[in-house]
């Protein structure tokens, strides 16, 4: 008998996080389950790999664990019992500025004030006054806005008002979604030092500082810029995990089984074709790969309506990706601004680069048209000062993190390949220019990963997209990826939507997985064992 003859109550395509999590929820919840992934191994983008050298242990996509304690699923499926272990920098991020200054911001809310009240006592005391604020709504935001499938803004707009929101609060108001974040931070900062701090926060986040509505959820990401984790051994320390808790429950994660098909008859999925044969599914069929992939390619047309064809046709993706250098070093970086604030040099994150909001308007802007920036600018990390199991003793890993267009207007994404190792030197030299012992042999080795690479290894990031789709207005909450499909559910019954694609979005959340969860559970009147928020 083969392993896919009696079939599965749920097969789900793809192993990365959020399908992995939802397998692991059937699971529990006594459904026989299997997992089937394209690739060698489970995790997606928690991938960890020795790209430099023996021993030093780099995360290739995912890096930065910002809903760790928010996101219910580390609780529910007893994630840090089974293998994970985080560590939470004190000094999370910073800022090195060309004048010799920094920023940092702290676990330790009154040691962030400090730093920038060096810059702005008056940006200062707005920052603690925000900060105080998010605080206090926080949980009902991350619901509302995360774990749970999506509302209309209209109706979120509403929710604010009868909670009484707004007439409490000095920042949320109705007026966020028309407002860019860059236009939230004119309107409540005066420091531009302090404004592109707080835009860095929001761009690594994938949210364009210029992009208009954008600000109804950056009160959101505020209130996460202390709580950024690193998974210590690796993000795929969090995959292990996953994959732990669904073996024990009885599920199956079946690597190197890529989907060709799904099988759908009379208006149903029914099971999936491989290249290992047909695999049954009695209850449902879950895609975690992005939308375009399960309709244009996992779908025959004829079972696809005309109206989700066009709407799935007209997705877009982030314009802007990232060009990634992992390095192998000798040692800690340290920055020249170290002398204004000693703290620098123990800010897991660091912008090196960005010093007013105008700076991002110019970086996205040249992205758009197919430029590489003219002035570099950075997002760093050295994941060693907070993960001693990176990298041999001694040693340690670094990242170098730059937005670039996932195809350059000088012939097109191939083209990465003729500029990788030009660029990437430019990016280790601009590191070097602002630290004082970088010049020294600090540096052993180092490896690009250019947009087109990581749409090629990881294809689920499509133009490089490591969000899985564009975070813009008009692709989010009740619209993401389409109005059809934001509920999780697709026309063909049976058939279910639990990745990136979905609302929320992509990043180490577990939302989509989790709000799929939910709408299967009500659908098959599953009994909800997991904590409700």
């Amino acid at each position: 008998m083969g392993m896919f003859d009696n079939g599965f109550d749920a097969v789900i395509i793809g192993a990365g996080h959020n399908g992995m999590a939802l397998a692991a929820y059937l699971a529990k919840s006594g459904w026989s389950v299997a997992v089937l992934e394209r690739r060698t191994e489970e995790g997606g983008g928690l991938s960890t790999e020795e790209v430099t050298e023996p021993n030093f242990l780099h995360n290739l996509h995912s890096n930065y664990h910002s809903l760790v304690g928010l996101s219910p699923v580390y609780d529910d499926l007893q994630l840090l019992d089974n293998g994970v272990d985080y560590a939470l920098p004190d000094v999370q991020m910073g800022s090195v500025f060309s004048d010799g200054t920094a920023l940092t911001i702290h676990t330790d809310m009154r040691k962030t004030y400090e730093s920038f009240a060096r810059f702005s006592k008056q940006d200062a005391d707005t920052w603690m006054r925000l900060w105080d604020e998010v605080g206090g709504y926080m949980d009902l935001m991350v619901r509302t806005l995360m774990f749970a499938p999506p509302i209309r803004l209209n109706d979120l707009t509403r929710a604010l008002a009868s909670w009484g929101v707004e007439e409490r609060s000095e920042f949320l108001t109705a007026r966020l979604r028309t407002m860019s974040v860059a236009d939230f931070l004119d309107k409540h900062f005066e420091n531009d030092r302090i404004k592109a701090m707080l835009a860095f926060h929001a761009a690594i986040c994938a949210y364009q500082p210029h992009i208009k509505g954008l600000a109804v959820s950056y009160p959101v990401l505020l209130g996460k810029i202390s709580n950024w984790h690193l998974c210590r051994g690796g993000s795929h320390r969090l995959a292990h995990a996953l994959m732990r808790v669904i073996v024990k429950a009885g599920g199956r994660v079946f690597p190197q089984v890529p989907v060709e098909e799904v099988v759908v008859e009379n208006g149903r999925a029914v099971g999936v074709r491989t290249p290992d044969g047909f695999v049954k599914a009695h209850k449902l069929v879950a895609s975690s790969v992005d939308a375009n992939q399960t309709f244009e390619k996992l779908l025959r047309p004829e079972h696809v309506p005309e109206k989700t064809a066009v709407a799935v046709r007209e997705i877009q993706y982030q314009d802007a990706t990232l060009f990634n250098v992992h390095l192998a070093m000798n040692g800690f970086p340290r920055y020249r601004a170290a002398a204004f604030d000693p703290d620098i040099d123990r800010a897991w994150i660091v912008n090196v680069g960005y010093e007013s909001l105008a700076d991002f308007k110019d970086e996205f802007d040249r992205i758009r048209k197919g430029l590489l920036p003219k002035t570099l600018r950075l997002n760093v990390a050295v994941n060693s000062l907070y993960d001693p199991t990176d990298a041999p003793e001694g040693k340690a890993t670094g990242l170098i993190r730059v937005f670039a267009p996932f195809a350059l207007a000088d012939g097109g994404p191939e083209a990465w390949g003729a500029v990788a190792k030009e660029f990437g030197a430019r990016c280790v030299e601009r590191w070097a220019s602002v630290c004082t012992n970088m010049e020294g042999g600090l540096i052993r080795r180092w490896a690009t990963e250019t947009p087109h690479d990581i749409s090629q290894k990881m294809i689920n990031y499509r133009f490089g997209d490591w969000m899985v789709g564009r975070v813009h207005p008009k692709n989010l909450l009740e619209h993401r990826p389409t109005d059809e499909l934001s509920q999780y559910r697709t026309p063909i019954k049976g058939l279910y939507m639990c990745g990136a694609s979905q609302h929320p979005h992509g990043y180490i959340t577990f939302a989509p997985g989790y709000n799929c969860l939910s709408v299967i559970a009500d659908d098959f009147n599953l009994e909800k064992w997991w904590v409700q928020i």
